[in-house]
């Protein structure tokens, strides 16, 4: 195979086909307006390719999301496809599209009645909807329960529809903040820390960026989580100086007591990403408040 035809993920044709190089190319990469850009191991493509296997919306799903993130797509090899995959979040009932395309629109602008044009062929990818007729369905059936509006629908051949002016409404900004973190949590993630230390500071950015990167994965949030508490582990005792010494031990026994960091058979098991959620920001916030009382004493 010399040429690329057809997207691997959707199964839509290019308007130009992809030359191959074998040689000089073991991972091949294109980028188009559905998918964003993929990123595929040459051997994965040619047998993809060879079962003909041209549809997989959990693949596109992620591209996209990872395109419109602005982060770097993971590379499709065959060992992804068997074992990473399962590892990463992403939403698979209808109602979990449905949340996942509602904080699509909030974290874009929505949350401040921000309008977007869909049309259902190009963008199923960004709530994983099967294909574009389960994005027209997710998608009128947030209209239906008031949680988006629209300005009009523009119906095409072939069931491709276009929704013109989509936003939020206050009951679909309602929805998507209920499953944020409660202020000032939410603020917290925004603040900048600066503990007069430059590695450290470095090392509580990327320990930030990392818990939020997408695909969201159980294993990026635990060595999110992983990281803070080195950081904190050091400073136990100083900590001490600004808070009582019982809720300082009480709190590391809390988070040790969590498989993040000792593996031991009295840890607990942590199988559910709200498990990790609790411990991020707890640990978080016990950097932030360390560093503000210390400021505020030291002076």
């Amino acid at each position: 195979m010399t040429k690329l035809y057809h997207c691997i993920l959707t199964g839509f044709q290019f308007d130009k086909p992809i030359e191959l190089n074998v040689t000089n190319e073991p991972v091949i990469s294109y980028e188009n307006v559905v998918v964003g850009i993929v990123k595929i191991a040459h051997p994965t493509l040619i047998s993809l390719t060879n079962q003909k296997k041209f549809k997989n919306p959990i693949l596109a799903g992620i591209c996209r999301n990872a395109f419109e993130n602005k982060t770097e797509p993971p590379i499709i090899t065959q060992s992804f496809i068997d074992n990473e995959l399962k590892n990463i979040e992403f939403p698979k009932s209808f109602k979990e599209k449905c949340l996942h395309l509602l904080k699509y629109i909030y974290n874009n602008g929505g949350n401040d009645f921000k309008t977007f044009d869909f049309l259902n062929v190009k963008d199923y990818p960004i709530c994983f909807a099967d294909d574009a007729e389960q994005f027209s369905k997710i998608i009128e059936y947030l209209e239906e329960k008031y949680m988006i509006k629209w300005h009009s629908i523009q119906a095409m051949a072939g069931l491709r529809k276009r929704y013109l002016e989509v936003r939020l409404t206050d009951y679909g900004i309602e929805e998507v903040e209920k499953d944020l973190p409660k202020i000032p949590l939410i603020g917290l993630v925004d603040q900048e820390i600066s503990t007069g230390n430059v590695d450290i500071d470095i090392k509580i950015n990327h320990a930030k960026k990392l818990f939020f990167q997408e695909p969201q994965t159980m294993d990026r949030m635990r060595s999110s989580c992983e990281t803070l508490s080195f950081i904190l582990e050091p400073i136990r005792q100083e900590i001490k100086k600004y808070l009582p010494a019982k809720d300082v031990e009480d709190f590391f026994n809390i988070v040790n007591n969590f498989d993040i960091r000792h593996n031991k058979e009295k840890t607990k098991e942590i199988k559910y990403p709200e498990q990790l959620e609790w411990i991020f920001y707890s640990l978080l916030n016990s950097i932030n408040t360390y560093t503000k009382l210390k400021d505020k004493f030291d002076k």
